[in-house]
Formats: structure tokens, sequence, C-alpha cells
């Protein structure tokens, strides 16, 4: 079996998706940014999930949310599948829009992880070297200044696959929604605000100090969406994740043994026993009501 993800109702986590052979199937261009905020914006409302930052580079997204409700891998299922399937039709290609082995989640457990991996987010136009200045960007990105707000989003063009008809899925807009993560308090959103600058104005400075010149943004929107960074074609690592690459010996310990557990009681259920599966196991007890342990 392919490696489990733990899925716990009230986590704060970051995932990141990379495109297909790392391809710039998501230039931000005005229509592209419309599709991705209305699907992200319908799929969150629809799911419970909590958005708390996001940035939509050309060839890959980061997100930090918290999912109330426990259903995560459906939230981004869905998700996924309707960018593909939008992006797709605009570009007349077929097949999946992302790389397989390029989803990842993990947990963000204390403050200086969000605040970090926000920062990190918000840094990433600049990291790569696209614009000066994260507000430069000219795709979906979230910045300190974003948060606790909300805004209605439309889908770029009116009946797209059916938006807000009889029978659609898709409604005919939604409510784009960026909150204060639960482990701060949401009555002072202006002082959330403010450590999030601080941590972006820090990260940035770093990065600046490096030197470097920057593409710019006429030169990303030249970007053809079915080219790929040079750096692709030697398969560079995929570590979008600072959390995940900094995590603890424990941390990684405890979710060592997690995994060994649930590929125990995966075995076991395929060998016909009624196996327990630990918390945070989600397929399993969802699709074929297996048993999991009490909290």
């Amino acid at each position: 079996m392919s490696h489990a993800r733990q899925v716990f109702k009230g986590q704060t986590v970051v995932v990141v998706r990379r495109c297909s052979e790392q391809r710039f199937f998501l230039v931000p261009r005005p229509w592209v940014n419309r599709v991705l905020a209305f699907l992200l914006a319908h799929y969150a409302e629809k799911h419970g999930i909590e958005l708390h930052g996001f940035v939509f580079m050309s060839n890959h997204f980061h997100l930090v949310l918290t999912d109330t409700r426990g259903v995560l891998p459906l939230f981004m299922g869905e998700f996924d599948a309707m960018v593909t399937r939008v992006i797709n039709h605009e570009l007349g290609r077929r097949g999946t829009l992302w790389e397989s082995g390029t989803y990842a989640s993990w947990p963000l457990k204390t403050q200086a992880e969000i605040l970090h991996q926000l920062a990190y987010q918000a840094a990433n136009p600049v990291e790569a070297r696209q614009v000066k200045d994260p507000a430069r960007w000219r795709g979906l990105l979230s910045l300190p200044r974003d948060a606790a707000t909300s805004r209605r989003v439309r889908p770029p063009a009116e009946g797209l696959f059916g938006c807000g008809h009889e029978g659609s899925a898709l409604p005919a807009s939604a409510t784009l929604t960026l909150t204060v993560p639960p482990s701060f308090d949401p009555k002072r959103p202006a002082r959330f605000r403010a450590r999030f600058q601080r941590a972006l104005d820090h990260m940035l400075h770093e990065i600046h100090e490096r030197g470097g010149s920057f593409a710019g943004r006429d030169a990303v929107l030249r970007l053809d969406p079915f080219s790929a960074p040079q750096s692709a074609r030697g398969g560079p690592s995929f570590s979008l994740i600072p959390s995940l690459t900094n995590a603890s010996a424990e941390d990684k310990a405890e979710l060592k043994v997690w995994r060994h557990e649930t590929r125990a009681a995966f075995y076991a259920w395929q060998a016909g026993k009624n196996p327990v599966f630990p918390q945070g196991a989600w397929l399993m007890p969802r699709k074929y009501k297996a048993r999991v342990a009490p909290s």
C-alpha cells in the first residue's frame, strides 16, 4: 500500500501539489487566477475548510488551512479534479494536471510553524526569482493584509461547466474567505497580521541579502504553459514544505510508528480479520467501515 496520510478533524496543515513534469500549467493569467479563486472558494465552503493562506505559482501551489470536518482528502480530490478539467479544457489537453507522488501535507502544530509557512508561501515568488516584491506577483497569493477578509468570486466565463444552472455541481459564485488560524486569537486579527508581516519581512530580507536578478511580471506571463524549468530535466527532489523538511526527529518517529500500525491493520483487514486502525486513518474507516481506536 502507498504511504497513508493522517487526517484529523480540526487540524491545521500545509498542503503542496506540483504540476505534471513541473510544466507551467498555472501561469498566472487572469483567466487562470479566476478559475483557481472560484474553485478554491467553492470547495472550501462545501467541505468546511478554513483557508489561512495560499500561493499559486506557475507549476505548483501551497495552501495553509484548517480541516474543520476531517475531510481533507475529499476537498483536495474534488478541487484537484475540477482544476484539471477546466485547465485541460482551456489548453486543449487530456490527462492529469498533477504529477504523481508530489501531493504532500503536514501538520502545523505551533504558532511559529504556521507563521513560518505562511511567510514562506508569501515569499515564494521572490524566492523563485520571479518578482522583487510578493505584491507584484500576478498569481493568486495571500498577504498579511488579507487575513480575516472575504470577497465574492465568480468563474471566468458565464455558464462555465454549467455554473449556477439547475443541476450543476458548481454555483454561480462563491466566497473566498481567509481566516485567522485557530491557534491565534480570532478577535485580534490586526495582531495576527502584524506577526505575519514581521515573519514575511524577515524572510524577504534574507532573500534579498543573497542578491540576484528577477525575471519580472511580464516574463512570467510569457511562459509557455507546456514548458518546464530547466532544472526539471534533472528531476530535483520535491521538498516545498519547510515544516516537513525541518520536522523534529520525534515527529518523524511518531509518523513512522503510525504508518507501521496503519499498514499492519490494513494487511490484517486484507486477511479477513477485523483490526482496529489508529486514530487519523481516513480511507478504510470511511469507505469500508473499519474500526478506529478511540481518541
